[in-house]
């Protein structure tokens, strides 16, 4: 019986980031774009941002434990195009968890009144 659980965990497809790309932001607009965990066969223990390769000021990504998908929300600070690395793990049960990462270029375009 073992051997059949691991047959299973070997087989579960990868966690994967969606959407595969950001739209483009404005400095002072709000912004909201909801990511979402799919091919997630536990639920996902924690969605981040990583702190080498973070969202530009302005923008947070939030998480609710337990749940497959995050929202990047904020109202963004600064023009530029900035590579953000949104990463997350699923939680363990008889297989051990899994882990998704998706590098996101993000364009934040000036407001118009500069």
């Amino acid at each position: 019986m073992f051997g059949n659980v691991l047959v299973g965990c070997s087989m579960r497809p990868e966690p994967e980031l969606l959407p595969k790309n950001l739209p483009a932001a404005r400095v002072g607009a709000p912004y909201n774009v909801r990511i979402d965990v799919i091919n997630a066969s536990t639920p996902v223990g924690k969605l981040l941002v990583s702190p080498t390769e973070p969202l530009p000021k302005g923008l947070e990504l939030t998480h609710i434990e337990r749940e497959k998908h995050g929202v990047i929300q904020g109202t963004p600070e600064k023009a530029g195009v900035y590579e953000v690395l949104v990463y997350g793990s699923t939680y363990g049960t008889q297989c051990a968890g899994q882990y998704a990462e998706r590098v996101y270029r993000l364009e934040v375009t000036g407001s118009g009144n500069e």
